[in-house]
Order: C-alpha cells, then sequence, then structure tokens
C-alpha cells in the first residue's frame, strides 16, 4: 500500500544503495523516505510561504519533515549508500515548487498529496499541535521507530547512593553495558553476589527475565540478541564459577533450562558451551559460601513446607539426551558460528572461561613446587653464583615463580583471605594466597641474607648493587610483587641502616634505586604505584600485600546491607571497593607471560631462591648487621649471633 500510493504521488522513485552490513543507515534511510512521503506537504507550504528562504541543497537524500529524528543531520557522512539514482525517465518532471531541491535527483514530493492520505499515515507528525491525541500517539510510536533504529537496548538503570535492591542488581547485571563502569559490574556482581545472595535465587532471577523476553512485544531480533546476552552472563559464570553449581537442586535447574534453550537454533551454541561448564561443577570452597543453596532450601521448606522453582522439575534424562554425543555440535550453520563467537566475546575476550579455570587448575600443581626446602646452606659459592648470575635470568625466574602463584588464586580467595580466622579455617583453596605470601617474606628474607653474608662492605655493596639491578629488571616486566619484595628486604631494619655500604653503591644505581622507592612508596596510600598499576598494559603482576590490606578495610570497615539483612538494601558501594581489586586480578591473569621458560625455568636460580637454609630471626639478622656496621655507643655481639654465624 506504501508502495502504491508513493508511485501515485511522486512523479520520480530514487533508489537507495546501501549495504548488508549497514542496518542503522538502513533503518534511517527507509524513516527519511517515509517522512518524506508523507510529511512533503507541509515542508511545501512552509516554503512557498516564504520563498527567499530557499537555498541549494546537496544531492543527499534528507527528510522534508521540519523536525527530523536526531542524527539524520549527519546521515551523508555516516550512511553507506551512494548518490547514483535510477529514475524512472518516463514519469520525471521538475515542478517549480520543489526549487529549493536543487538538483533534479532530489526526491520530490509534489503538491498532489492530499491531506487524507497524510493523516492515514501511522507515522505523521504534526509539527505544533501537542494537545491533539491522535497525532501525540502518532508521535510517540515515531519516537520509538528512532529509539529502536539506534539500538533499542535498556540502558543499565543506576544505582541509588543508598544502596540497591537484589533485583536492581540483577536489571543491571543483564542490561545493555553503556559505559566502562557497566563493563566491569558483570566481573563484580558474579565474583562477590555470595555475599547477600544464593546462586539459586541469582539463577532463578535470570530464568524468569530470559522466560518474559518470549512473551514479550518486542521485535524478534530485540528479543533474539537480549537473550543471547542473558545466556553470556550465565555462560561467564558457569564457566569461571562452576561450584556455584554443585549443589544437586541447582545444577539441575540449570540443566533444565539448558534444555528448554537449547530448543531455539539460534540459543543452541550457547546453551552447549553453558552444558560445558556445568560437567566441570564439583563441591569446593564456593559451594558452601556465605548464603549457600542448601541454608536456602532449609529456610524454604521451614516457611512454606515445600521448595518452589520457577522452572519444572524435568527427568534428569533430558538433559542427558539433549547433550549426549554431538547433539549440538552438529550443527554446522553460520549462524551458530556467530552465536558462539559472539558468546565468547561477551563472556572474556581471547580468554575463555574454560582457559581461565584450566589455568588455574595447572597453575595451582605447579605452585606445589615452589614450597621452600632448606637443604644447603649459604657459603661462600652461592653467594658467588648469585654474584655471577645474569641481572635479566634472575629477574625472569622470579617473575615466572610469582606469574605460577598469582595464576593459582581464585577471585574469591582473595575476598576469603580477609575474612575472619574461624571462616578462613574452612576453605582449603586458601593455601595458594598463603603460599604467595609466605613467598613474599621468603624473597625479602633471601635479600637481607645474602647483603648480610659477607663481612666486608665493599662485599656486602656488591650483593646490594646486584639485588637493586635485579629490581630494576623486575620493574620492566610489571613484576610488582616480586619489585615489592626486594624492595622490602633491602629497607628492612638490618639492611636498611647500612649507611656505610650505601655510599660505595655506583651513583646511576643509587639514583635509579630511589625512583623504584619512589613507585612503591607509601605516600599518599601508594598513590604513585596505583597509577602505575592502572596504566600498565599487557602482562602485570600485582603487589599483592597493598590489595590484600584494601580488601581487608573495605570488608571490615563497611556493611553488607543498609538496614535488616533480609528486607534491606545492598550496600554496593562496598561491592565496588571490592571488585576493583578482584577484577584487576582477573584482566591481570587473563594476559599470561610469555617467554619464562614454561615449568622448567632455570633450575639453579631455583634452586638457589628455595633450597637454601635462610636465618629469619630478625634480631639474629640485626645483630650481624651491627657487627658489619656497629653503631655509636655499641660493642660486642650476642652468643646467639655468634653461634649461627660460625662458619
Amino acid at each position: 500500500m506504501i508502495e502504491q500510493k508513493a508511485r501515485r504521488s511522486i512523479s520520480g522513485i530514487n533508489t537507495l544503495q546501501t549495504t548488508g552490513r549497514s542496518l542503522e543507515n538502513q533503518k534511517r534511510a527507509i524513516l527519511m523516505i517515509l517522512k518524506a512521503v508523507i510529511l512533503g506537504q507541509s515542508e511545501e507550504k512552509a516554503r512557498n510561504a516564504s520563498p527567499s528562504r530557499r537555498r541549494a541543497q546537496s544531492n543527499a537524500v534528507r527528510p522534508v519533515s521540519p523536525r527530523p529524528p536526531g542524527g539524520i543531520g549527519h546521515a551523508r557522512a555516516n550512511s553507506e549508500y551512494t548518490g547514483s539514482i535510477h529514475k524512472d525517465q518516463k514519469h520525471a518532471r521538475h515542478d517549480s515548487s520543489l526549487a529549493g531541491y536543487g538538483s533534479s535527483n532530489q526526491l520530490k514530493v509534489p503538491k498532489e498529496v492530499s491531506e487524507e492520505d497524510m493523516h492515514r499515515s501511522f507515522l505523521f507528525e504534526e509539527s505544533a499541535s501537542e494537545q491533539d491525541s491522535t497525532a501525540s500517539a502518532r508521535s510517540s510510536v515515531s519516537a520509538e521507530v528512532a529509539q529502536q533504529s539506534r539500538g533499542g537496548a535498556p540502558a543499565a538503570p543506576e544505582l541509588s547512593e543508598t544502596g540497591a535492591t537484589f533485583e536492581e542488581l540483577v536489571e543491571r547485571l543483564l542490561a545493555q553495558p553503556t559505559s566502562k563502569a557497566d563493563t566491569k559490574f558483570s566481573a563484580i556482581f558474579l565474583a562477590l553476589y555470595r555475599k547477600f545472595a544464593a546462586p539459586g535465587r541469582l539463577l532463578e532471577a535470570i530464568v524468569q527475565r530470559f522466560d518474559a523476553l518470549e512473551r514479550s512485544d518486542s521485535m524478534s531480533l530485540t528479543t533474539t540478541v537480549t537473550q543471547l546476552r542473558y545466556l553470556a552472563t550465565m555462560e561467564q559464570w558457569a564457566g569461571q564459577y562452576p561450584g556455584d553449581f554443585a549443589f544437586p537442586r541447582t545444577k539441575r535447574m540449570m540443566q533444565q533450562f539448558i534444555t528448554k534453550a537449547s530448543q531455539f537454533r539460534i540459543c543452541s551454541v550457547a546453551a552447549k558451551e553453558i552444558a560445558f561448564h556445568l560437567d566441570m561443577a564439583q563441591d569446593d570452597d564456593d559451594t558452601n559460601w556465605t548464603y549457600p543453596d542448601r541454608e536456602r532450601e532449609i529456610i524454604d521448606r521451614s516457611s512454606t513446607g515445600s521448595t518452589s522453582s520457577t522452572l519444572v522439575e524435568d527427568p534428569m534424562s533430558l538433559f542427558s539426551q539433549e547433550f549426549s554425543g554431538t547433539t549440538l555440535g552438529d550443527n554446522n550453520s553460520t549462524t551458530a558460528t556467530n552465536v558462539g563467537d559472539t558468546i565468547r566475546s561477551a563472556s572474556g575476550s581471547s580468554t575463555t572461561s574454560s582457559q581461565i579455570m584450566a589455568n588455574a587448575e595447572a597453575a595451582q600443581k605447579a605452585a606445589k613446587q615452589l614450597h621452600p626446602v632448606p637443604r644447603k646452606t649459604i657459603t661462600k659459592e652461592e653467594w658467588r653464583m648469585m654474584m655471577d648470575l645474569p641481572d635479566h635470568l634472575i629477574a625472569r625466574e622470579l617473575t615466572r615463580m610469582d606469574w605460577i602463584l598469582i595464576s593459582s588464586i581464585r577471585p574469591r580467595d582473595l575476598v576469603r583471605q580477609v575474612s575472619s580466622n574461624s571462616e578462613r579455617a574452612k576453605y582449603k583453596n586458601l593455601v595458594n594466597v598463603n603460599r604467595m605470601v609466605e613467598h613474599f617474606n621468603h624473597v625479602a628474607i633471601l635479600v637481607s641474607n645474602y647483603v648480610l653474608f659477607r663481612d666486608k662492605p665493599k662485599h656486602c655493596a656488591l650483593m646490594l648493587e646486584k639485588f637493586m639491578r635485579v629490581a630494576r629488571r623486575l620493574r620492566e616486566l610489571n613484576n610488582y610483587n616480586g619489585l615489592g619484595a626486594i624492595i622490602a628486604g633491602i629497607k628492612s631494619s638490618a639492611v636498611g641502616r647500612l649507611q656505610a655500604t650505601r655510599d660505595l653503591l655506583p651513583p646511576d644505581v643509587g639514583k635509579d634505586w630511589l625512583k623504584l622507592e619512589i613507585l612503591m612508596s607509601t605516600s599518599r596510600s601508594h598513590a604513585a604505584y596505583r597509577l602505575a598499576w592502572e596504566n600498565t598494559n599487557g602482562e602485570r603482576i600485582p603487589y599483592l600485600p597493598l590489595h590484600l590490606r584494601d580488601l581487608a578495610s573495605a570488608e571490615q570497615g563497611n556493611a553488607t546491607f543498609i538496614g535488616a539483612e533480609r528486607d534491606g538494601r545492598v550496600n554496593w558501594k562496598k561491592f565496588e571497593i571490592l571488585g576493583e581489586v578482584v577484577v584487576s586480578m582477573q584482566r591481570a591473569q587473563g594476559m599470561p607471560y610469555k617467554g619464562l621458560g614454561g615449568g622448567k625455568g632455570e633450575p639453579t636460580i631455583r634452586d638457589l631462591v628455595l633450597e637454601g637454609k635462610l636465618e629469619k630471626d630478625e634480631d639474629v639478622l640485626f645483630a650481624r648487621s651491627q657487627q658489619l656496621e656497629p653503631s655509636a655507643g655499641t660493642g660486642g655481639t650476642s652468643e646467639k649471633f655468634k653461634q649461627f654465624f660460625k662458619r
């Protein structure tokens, strides 16, 4: 009907050329054409009333409505259609009333369009008749079409300063990200939501919204894109935290949802990705963390006498039959491939959830081999070996060990590490965090022992210079944890007081060391390090002691709820602080180091670091320091010191 009306009203039909990849341009072009067909007469009357305002126009197709939709003025610069016109020359004519359009190749709207035809259009928009209910309704429809042409996705809701309800947080989790903060929200929420909700509650909330999309009146394409976004979030959740689905009822609910989602062809690949992660679900520290499903089920049964779920309890055989063999793998269509890419790109760029879990498991096995085992007493031979080893090899081996240790830590382990001692005792994976803390202290003590080993100040200065150069190499590798450990060893009470030894250092080494001290200084709450950490691209290892302190301050100094626990609002500001640490850790783990020697590394350096018998008593080390550089008014040494350093 529109085509017939257009052919009756317009002397010549122009052809707009675009491409299938320019959906936005297609929508805008169609909107402009319809407005030009329907509203052309009012524009023509306005021009006839003010002929002096005519001016030459460009050849781009443009709307003739006095109120074009936002952004149309730049359609010529953004569009991909050409200005070549395939015009029916038989019916072409130049109407003098349209002289303001310039070229004869422009879209013409002659005077024959009647007022009756204009009012029959659902896109008719009167310029100044807001009191007319019909025109107002048509205007709202036009605005809705314009919004859909710009994407149509609802923006992420803003969270209140006074906290947020669980439903508001879920809405933002599933909304289309519109800012950098929104892109972080998903990772923060999935890592920390267990502090105020059980996995089954979150799963039911997502399933309810997924089902509501099917019953909505939205366009099919918009609904499909939204459903894929929901599935991407669930894939990220199941891939990074499979322990959330270890509880039998929660796992069964997820299996039933996957079975239902797989019935849609475009969702089948996403369902297979989630099913793959669900197979890895087993009891771990996440399963019985705060707000577990086991306690939630007990509370529901005691209050209602039965459990409720948004999913029908289907037999388990449906899930087995649906995903056994290659049920979903047989679909080799382009659509399935594109959907798989969409899920992967939404859940994590180059490192997928399965790769992150596999890397963590491999790192946890390798980290067990990095436990210090004191076997050899430090002698002059070991001292010379340490001096002769190249600085970059020592820094690389220290970075390799730090990378293995940091990769073995799961994001939630950091949050559990700052909980009370009674709670920490329940989680076995905290051994990975404790192992890295112990390694940090071990490297700091190693530096002190080697610097204080020789009797002459010139030898102490040589080893001190050696570790300062290694620290510079660690900075170049963005290993802030290893750098902090060496600085801790050199600035310890036993080594830091050796002023005469420092005077023997080359000036360039001293100046460079001062820069490293400023970088890792505690002034303004480690402002220099925080700035460097945020602006470091590529491989990097965080300064773990500082981040653990940030987590402890946020966890212990802020309440989880604002108001009553069950009816109160979640104090999301607290979780934003916790989330900054968690997200930065996840991003660092997603960019692995290359060229560190793999699992073998440098055996000589590893043995020197892990197998040396080190003195850990600070009093003994301080006494050794006083022997090297006696303080004013002191004399003699303790018997304990003499016995230890007797060679």
